[in-house]
């Protein structure tokens, strides 16, 4: 079985497990309320930037047995839709793929198995430290690199994602990589960014491809957050919320180009 190596340990996140989970401790916080979404759309930024916005998420959900992580493709590389089957090799140990969900995902027609989308992206390796943080059983992951904006292929496989789930015997919790607008100045960010949001909240896929298309939103992820958002309402998903929001700029104090934040749970 292919074994991927942390591509960017020590450049998004620390690579000494010490390091990191001293971080993990600091900015996970203690909720005595969980939910149980379907899906999630968190950031995939250096944990400097973009870190407290998806501990916000995942300390406010339940622990599952699987998680389907969606990224998007930021080298170019590797199929349209890829899907992983092999395992992670991190700081903390060894993420393993759930292979009956790695089977069905990739029958797919627009979907194969492909490790070149994989190798170098980031998207989905800064989620799994969170995921085990949050994880206190034992848990498995299927992986997958969105490359393609064809919503006739991004539909098809919400469907293939919302059937592969439902046929499974364990709960599985979408999670989608996205950051959003990119590189304008604050205002304008959050700007855009509110539009794509309430599309979210709205549950409306269409309408958040339309609104990025229209107004120029620069959401790295908006095709898996199209993926998860169809298939979550296959799954009975009947509202979505924005748990937290911040841009680069409230970190490092440059507003003038900044990259927007968001965290939202889809139940």
């Amino acid at each position: 079985m292919f074994v991927r190596k942390p591509a960017v340990a020590d450049m998004f996140y620390p690579a000494d497990l010490g390091e990191l989970k001293r971080y993990l401790d600091a900015v996970m916080q203690p909720s005595d309320k969980k939910i149980s979404p379907k899906s999630i759309i968190v950031p995939h930024a250096g944990y400097v930037y973009s870190g407290d916005v998806a501990a916000k998420v995942y300390s406010s959900i339940e622990p599952f047995d699987v998680y389907l992580i969606m990224g998007p493709n930021h080298t170019g590389l590797g199929a349209e839709i890829s899907v992983f089957d092999g395992m992670y090799e991190m700081p903390f140990g060894t993420v393993k793929s759930n292979s009956r969900l790695v089977a069905l995902l990739s029958e797919n027609e627009y979907a194969e198995i492909d490790y070149y989308a994989h190798l170098q992206e980031h998207s989905i390796e800064v989620q799994l430290p969170f995921i085990d943080y949050i994880t206190p059983h034992e848990y498995e992951v299927a992986t997958v690199v969105v490359g393609t904006h064809n919503v006739a292929k991004l539909y098809s496989f919400a469907e293939t994602v919302a059937k592969a789930i439902s046929s499974l015997d364990k709960r599985v919790l979408i999670v989608v990589s996205s950051d959003m607008n990119h590189y304008e100045d604050q205002n304008t960010t959050a700007e855009k960014d509110r539009k794509a949001i309430d599309a979210i909240e709205k549950l409306d896929e269409n309408e958040l491809f339309r609104v990025c298309s229209s107004y120029g939103i620069t959401m790295c992820g908006v095709a898996p957050a199209y993926v998860a958002i169809a298939a979550s309402k296959m799954l009975g998903a009947k509202k979505a919320e924005l748990l937290m929001y911040k841009t680069s700029g409230d970190v490092n104090g440059d507003y003038s180009k900044v990259v927007g934040y968001a965290g939202i749970v889809i139940e």
